[in-house]
């Protein structure tokens, strides 16, 4: 039997997608803490930044880890 989708899966190179992640939420992050009060900045908080955190807010709410008791 053929598992497309775990096979998909195992190529996946995790480490270099956390690596990228970070460094956009990094970047995401200084972008918002220098934000003055423009309209230009406003709209990149609402195309941008917002939609960006509540993707994550998404992410983090479908992957619970739960501690193992040993």
């Amino acid at each position: 039997m053929n598992y497309k989708n775990i096979e998909t899966v195992k190529r996946l190179d995790f480490d270099q997608l956390d690596t990228v992640v970070s460094e956009r939420i990094g970047a995401l992050k200084l972008l918002a803490q220098g934000m003055t009060d423009r309209q230009v900045n406003d709209d990149i908080c609402r195309d941008l930044i917002l939609p960006c955190v509540y993707t994550l807010t998404q992410f983090l709410e479908s992957v619970e880890i739960e501690e193992k008791n040993t």
